[in-house]
């Protein structure tokens, strides 16, 4: 009853405007179709929620001293209505002069934040098998349902060619001509009144050809059909090269940040020893504790963006509940290396956009020739069979009959078809044009981002790398203060940053990479090498 209610609902505008058409009879039956549930007012529940003003932290500083008139307020103050600005200034500790070092550390340690130890496992079972990225290519070809419905569809479109060259049937029947029941014989005459009976047959041949030329053009139909299968192939092996790449990469940047954590930890901890023999100032080891949370945020980020590309992955291959598994390869392996003008050859060559383009033009051509030959007239045939009861005879007859094209000369349609083969180049034009254009902004950002990750890699990282192990050695063999701790801090932030950097470029990579081979519609990244 809900479901008639709603449909009987949904149903009444159009009920009201179609009034003269009859669709207030009470004949109409709407089949019992899937509906959704009935919708509230949207969003009241989430207007409430925030609504509510936000609930600040307990007021724990001390409360500013009413400035008399004309004095300004203290300088470097943080607005309040920004996050933090009510934290307490620090206290400084004070230790008597028999404290022992273990104590004033133990006394530091209590009084800092406490680091909770970075973990880097990802949700991986121990049994899984690894799985490369021909094994995740494979598994889609066999069970991507985009794949699988394309493939569906050129079979449609192959029926339908079939459909299209078929001769007409024939009609049979009986027919019946003169009869009369009443009419009266001489006694012992055969004859009666049973008129004429017999059968019928009618045949309408098609002429000039144009059933062959119906097949044609439905055919050019099929065959884009079948190009648009390899087009979800392409684009389906597009996606997993995607969600491979992104898990890659998440999971070095996983690794990177667990090792920028483990060594923000390290330089903490070393801070707080500095505390407690009053070699470095209170605040200090704030600054190091913000960096090491700040690590552990891109651990966070890394390991969801490694479990969103893998149930991305997941689904790409048509296997949304596929178990994580050991990725085979490396996000730091050499990219392949692509020419533009092996890329422009091989679009202009071979890709589906183009195919189905030109595709289209043939059979704009082939409809063209269909529509001028159907003003030739078909021949329609009739023969008949029977037996005439009063004369005592069979006798049969023949019709032949054609339609003139006197008015109907199929103009409109001729026309038309012409209008489609400009049309059809004109698509030609705008395919080559959109895959230059993508092709040349992929290109740039392959070439760019290779040369950054490569720079990254053998130059800026070793040299920062180098640096920052130098200035440690220093502080740790020659003079004390003739290297500062916050010189090494600085450094270590430096090379953070730039492990960052490089992760991203990484990244964007092998984005370009992805985007480069699905508008070249590669096979494989890195084409073997020909002999």
């Amino acid at each position: 009853m809900l479901r008639r209610s709603i449909v009987r609902l949904r149903w009444a505008p159009v009920c009201v405007v179609g009034l003269t058409v009859g669709c207030a009879s009470p004949r109409i039956t709407i089949p019992d179709g899937q509906l959704p549930p009935p919708s509230r007012v949207i969003d009241v529940q989430t207007s409430v929620v925030l609504a509510v003003p936000a609930t600040k932290p307990e007021q724990t500083a001390k409360p500013e001293a009413p400035k008399k008139d004309g004095q300004k307020a203290p300088p470097f103050q943080v607005p309040n209505i920004l996050p933090g600005a009510d934290a307490v200034p620090l206290k400084p500790l004070r230790f008597e002069e028999e404290t022992s070092a273990a104590e004033r550390l133990k006394a530091v340690r209590a009084a800092y934040p406490e680091l909770i130890p970075a973990s880097a496992a990802l949700p991986i079972a121990a049994d899984q098998a690894p799985l490369s990225l021909s094994d995740l290519q494979q598994l889609a070809l066999a069970n991507s349902p985009v794949i699988r419905r394309t493939a569906a569809d050129a079979d449609v479109a192959y029926g339908q060619m079939i459909q299209a060259g078929l001769h007409p049937n024939p009609t049979i029947g009986y027919q019946a001509d003169q009869v009369q029941p009443s009419l009266k014989f001489p006694p012992g005459s055969t004859a009666s009144g049973a008129g004429q009976q017999g059968g019928f047959v009618n045949q309408l041949i098609k002429t000039a050809g144009k059933l062959s030329l119906a097949q044609q053009v439905s055919g050019y139909d099929y065959i884009n059909a079948y190009v648009a299968v390899r087009k979800a192939q392409v684009d389906v092996t597009a996606q997993v090269r995607t969600y491979y790449f992104s898990a890659l990469v998440a999971k070095q940047s996983l690794e990177f940040n667990k090792a920028l954590a483990d060594m923000a930890d390290e330089v903490y901890q070393l801070q707080l020893r500095q505390v407690a023999s009053t070699f470095a100032a209170r605040y200090e080891p704030y600054q190091i504790y913000a960096q090491a949370v700040q690590a552990r945020n891109a651990m966070v980020q890394a390991d969801a963006t490694y479990r969103s590309a893998w149930k991305q992955l997941a689904a790409a291959v048509g296997q949304p509940d596929l178990p994580f598994a050991p990725l085979v390869g490396r996000a730091d392996a050499p990219a392949p290396s692509f020419a533009i003008d092996d890329i422009k050859n091989r679009i202009s060559e071979q890709h589906t956009d183009i195919l189905t383009a030109r595709n289209s033009i043939s059979q704009a051509n082939t409809n063209l020739i269909l529509q001028k030959r159907i003003p030739i007239p078909d021949l329609q045939t009739n023969t008949y069979h029977q037996y005439d009861n009063a004369a005592q005879v069979y006798q049969f007859g023949v019709q032949l009959g054609i339609q003139l094209p006197i008015s109907d000369r199929n103009q409109g349609n001729i026309r038309s078809a012409s209008s489609q083969i400009a049309s059809a180049r004109e698509r030609l034009r705008v395919a080559e044009n959109d895959l230059a254009g993508r092709s040349a902004e992929a290109f740039a950002r392959y070439d760019s981002n290779r040369t950054i990750v490569a720079n990254y890699r053998d130059k800026i990282l070793p040299y920062q790398t180098r640096a920052y192990q130098t200035l440690v050695l220093r502080w740790q063999t020659d003079l004390p203060g003739s290297v500062q701790f916050n010189d090494i801090v600085t450094t270590q932030q430096t090379l953070v940053q730039s492990i960052q950097a490089y992760l991203s470029a990484l990244d964007a990579q092998w984005k370009a990479v992805v985007d480069l081979a699905n508008i070249s519609q590669f096979d494989d990244l890195y084409p073997p090498s020909e002999k």
